[in-house]
This record gives structure tokens, C-alpha cells and sequence, in this order.
């Protein structure tokens, strides 16, 4: 009868220590999916996506960490591109919002002479006498030919023009395929000035990209702007213009 009662015994230690052994395990093997699917989750509303501007800082990071790249300093090292502000028909960079066109001036404006037309864009040499607004890099391949355009391009500036022109009124002088610095002052354009301006630009025709960032002030009214773009190939995919 002892010897029943102590297979019985052994047998209920043996069942209560297995069925305690099953539960330390379910339990460590829920914490581990518990603490994975917390490393692993994707979909963290704390955790933003990157900004264009950050993918774009990414990738100029990487062009610059190439070995068979150059980086080259402007205006230190080259005078910069030879066009006074980004507008014009290349690639339709208009960039409009709520009937506004904003224009990033990359020289001093009043150094443009009146008779230049912005239709045509690129005025070499004539440009390279007029002040940069903004300093930065460009990244190009060592072994490429004079002339050819950078792959990106970094800019920056503090103290950069941005006019704000009615684009009703500057979509009429495009008809009269002409436009000039005292046609757009005629416009009553909202001036201001960005002291934070930063772009990445990729100029090159079949992977064109410009990204901008702005915020600033328009001294005239005392009023405080942000601006930001995205613009690839000849279309605006992302542009905002905020005026306070």
C-alpha cells in the first residue's frame, strides 16, 4: 500500500513540476514575441518618416563618400551656376501655389540688368559679376568633362531673396515671351528674405530634383514665411507656401 501511495506521489510532483516547467516556458516564449514585435514594429506613430530634404541630405552624404567623387565648394572654388534666380521654362519651374509663384533669387536682384530675360534662364558670363546669395557643394564625378553638370548640388544661405509674385500677372508676360527684372517689379511682388534657406538640387535632365526649405521674414510688413518644394522632372509633387 506505501509503495501505491508513493508511485501516486511521485507521480503528482512529477505532473505538478511539468506542468510548472510548460508554464515558465509559455510565459518566457510570450515575453520574447512580446519584446520582438516591440524591436521589429514598423508602424511606431512615434517614429516619422524622413523628409525629402533628409533622404536628400542621405544621399548627398553618400556622393560625397564616394571615392571616385569630387566635392567642390562654391562660390570658393567656382563661381556657382551662372542663372540669377530658379524660374523659368526649363523643366517648367514655376513653382506655384494658391495663385502665388514664389522665385528663390540665388544673386543679389538688383545687381540683374533690366534687359535680361529670364525666359532664357542662363546668362554666362554676364552672371558670375553678380553677388551669390547662398555658398554650398556640388558633388561630380573626378573624371568628368569640363562643363558637365554636377550629380547634386547642397545650398544654403541666410540672408536669400524670395519674391512672392502674383503668378495671374506673371502668366501674362510669359505670352509676351519676355520677362525682365522691371517686368516683375511692376508685379508689386511681396519681398522677402529667408534667413534659413537650404536645397538639394540634382540637375542633370533625366533625374532633375529640387527640394527646398525656407523660413524667413518680409521686412516690409513684418511678417514671418515659410516655404518648402518638392519638384521632379517638370512637376511639383509636394509645395506649400505659409505667410504669417
Amino acid at each position: 500500500m506505501k509503495q501505491v501511495i508513493d508511485q501516486i506521489s511521485k507521480k503528482r510532483r512529477y505532473s505538478t513540476q511539468f506542468c510548472s516547467n510548460v508554464s515558465t516556458l509559455f510565459m518566457g516564449l510570450m515575453l520574447f514575441a512580446c519584446i520582438s514585435c516591440g524591436v521589429t514594429d514598423n508602424n511606431d506613430p512615434e517614429i516619422d518618416d524622413p523628409t525629402d530634404l533628409e533622404l536628400a541630405a542621405m544621399s548627398f552624404e553618400e556622393l560625397m563618400e564616394d571615392p571616385n567623387n569630387s566635392t567642390i565648394l562654391f562660390p570658393d572654388e567656382d563661381p556657382g551656376i551662372p542663372i540669377y534666380a530658379r524660374v523659368g521654362p526649363i523643366l517648367n519651374q514655376f513653382f506655384v501655389t494658391d495663385g502665388h509663384l514664389v522665385i528663390p533669387f540665388y544673386r543679389d536682384p538688383e545687381c540683374i540688368r533690366d534687359d535680361f530675360n529670364f525666359l532664357s534662364y542662363y546668362d554666362p558670363p554676364v552672371a558670375f559679376g553678380c553677388e551669390l546669395t547662398v555658398e554650398g557643394k556640388f558633388v561630380i564625378e573626378s573624371d568628368a568633362e569640363q562643363g558637365t553638370f554636377p550629380i547634386m548640388a547642397h545650398t544654403e544661405g541666410t540672408q536669400v531673396p524670395v519674391w512672392i509674385v502674383d503668378w495671374a500677372g506673371f502668366q501674362a508676360l510669359l505670352e509676351t515671351e519676355s520677362v525682365t527684372i522691371p517686368d516683375i517689379e511692376a508685379l508689386n511682388p511681396i519681398k522677402g528674405v529667408a534667413q534659413q534657406y537650404e536645397e538639394y538640387l540634382s540637375p542633370r535632365m533625366n533625374e532633375h530634383e529640387v527640394i527646398i526649405e525656407a523660413e524667413g521674414t518680409i521686412p516690409g510688413t513684418d511678417q514671418q514665411f515659410t516655404f518648402s518644394l518638392t519638384h521632379r522632372g517638370d512637376q511639383i509633387e509636394r509645395i506649400s507656401l505659409d505667410i504669417q
